[in-house]
């Protein structure tokens, strides 16, 4: 199976004020429980919900098609989709007419908050938009994580040396295939791989190649690659609930260790057990070698399974595993 086409990126003009060649649009920042605030510049109508061709969010009092962002101007409106728990302003319902988001106002949907922001007002923002903007990985709707307000610095992959490799793939995908059909099947590619590309985005990582429902990813640290691979899970766990007919298990293994980087694509020893952890994997699983459970588990925020030692293709002796609990 071919990789999904993506739709081509939208060349942006405009200027913000102080970063030549950037856009002078809308931004608003989604407050979600227990996930890192994300920033999105509103470039055209963006939907959110639990299950729609926008912003996934895994709030279980969000609907499935809650609401729609649309950007005026400097600013944005808000119009709830019709949504079982509603959407208010500052408290007050919003009714089916679009509401104006103002600065200092705020838009809450379930437990999820969304507010407007005066401008992108640090040039640390403004350079991650910059940044973001020349970035050729774009999702399907362009959206934007321009800053992430109270995360680890994203530091960027490094050549040669400790990196942490991602693999992963859904599982049984050859005969999910033929039993959705052909248009039922890409439709879950693209959300599968969105899903994917923004949970990497959204933690620092880096999309080294992808092939159909395969992914190979690379993080500069054990617990961003983590971190990520859980809101992933999550996010697909949510959407499946919501669509048990067309639903898909991935599994995902992850490894640390030292690798050669040639262009964009690592290679070596490493990569090649990062590749055998996730093939031992099972649908829905993340499973992880020893030394990523030794290298993030000290903080003591993360609880795993049952240990399992295991044979590695290629590789002689026995590799022990473990597999993450991710379920919040």
């Amino acid at each position: 199976m071919g990789p999904v086409p993506r739709r081509p990126r939208r060349r942006l003009s405009g200027h913000m004020s102080g970063v030549p060649g950037t856009v002078n649009v809308p931004c608003v920042v989604v407050r979600e429980p227990g996930r890192v605030p994300l920033h999105l510049l509103i470039i055209e109508p963006v939907e959110l919900g639990r299950d729609c061709a926008g912003l996934i969010i895994t709030d279980p009092g969000v609907s499935r098609r809650h609401l729609l962002l649309r950007p005026d101007g400097d600013a944005v409106t808000v119009a709830d989709l019709g949504s079982t728990n509603g959407t208010t302003m500052d408290g007050a319902a919003l009714a089916g007419t679009p509401c104006r988001l103002g600065v200092d106002q705020v838009v809450r949907l379930g437990a999820t908050t969304i507010e407007l922001l005066d401008r992108v007002s640090s040039g640390r923002d403004a350079a991650a938009i910059g940044a973001r903007q020349a970035d050729p990985r774009a999702t399907s709707i362009d959206l934007v994580a321009a800053a992430v307000q109270g995360a680890r610095p994203r530091l960027p992959v490094a050549g040669n040396g400790t990196v942490t490799i991602v693999f992963s793939d859904i599982e049984g995908s050859t005969a999910r295939a033929v039993e959705l059909g052909d248009d039922a099947w890409m439709n879950v590619l693209h959300i599968h791989n969105s899903i994917m590309r923004r949970q990497v985005e959204r933690h620092g990582g880096m999309e080294v190649k992808s092939q159909g429902d395969g992914f190979m990813l690379a993080f500069s640290s054990a617990r961003a690659a983590i971190d990520a691979m859980v809101e992933a899970q999550r996010a697909l766990s949510a959407w499946a609930a919501s669509n048990p007919s067309s639903a898909v298990r991935v599994r995902i293994g992850i490894h640390t260790g030292e690798a050669i980087r040639r262009q964009d694509d690592f290679h070596g020893r490493h990569v090649v057990i990062a590749a055998r952890v996730a093939g031992q994997a099972t649908g829905g699983e993340i499973l992880v070698s020893s030394l990523v459970r030794e290298i993030v588990e000290t903080r003591g925020d993360l609880r795993f399974g049952e240990e399992r030692d295991v044979s590695l293709k290629g590789l002689t002796g026995s590799w022990r595993v473990s597999p993450l609990i991710w379920a919040s």
